[in-house]
């Protein structure tokens, strides 16, 4: 009977060992997963934007296209998700340097291609959505 009732105890000692690392797992999953949401990976948002940033600054009428058609065909591929879009003004935009903006809720449409000219030189500057620090926004302006 003496053997039977320390079976007993150490068995439940057992249980309640696998409890406790069973809960503590929980937690810390549960903890994992709500910070996974709140930290941006630079890494992502870097390669997201550098496409776009080997354009800022003071380009040509020739680079001006192909940052227009990069625009273009970026906003094609992310037709299901809106916010990944970015927005095209010219000369009207006028964003300060480190501007943010907030993703759009609604598919964009561009400016014509025709608007930029080859010859001319344009001032390129773009702003990021404050939450996830993606492109939002470009702006042209023809010096």
């Amino acid at each position: 009977m003496e053997n039977a009732s320390k079976a007993l105890i150490i068995a439940g000692a057992i249980l309640l060992a696998i409890l406790i690392i069973a809960l503590g797992m929980y937690v810390y999953n549960s903890a994992s997963s709500a910070m996974e949401g709140t930290n941006l990976d630079p890494q992502r948002v870097s390669a997201y934007n550098s496409t776009f940033l080997n354009y800022e600054g003071t380009i040509s009428g020739t680079e001006a296209k192909s940052l227009y058609d990069a625009i273009r065909s970026h906003n094609q591929g992310n037709t299901a998700d809106v916010s990944l879009q970015i927005e095209l003004t010219f000369d009207n935009g006028d964003f300060a340097e480190g501007a943010t903006q907030d993703a759009p809720t609604a598919a964009i449409t561009l400016p014509p291609k025709s608007t930029i000219l080859n010859g001319g030189t344009y001032n390129v500057t773009f702003a990021t959505d404050p939450n996830s620090g993606y492109i939002t926004a470009c702006n042209m302006e023809k010096q």
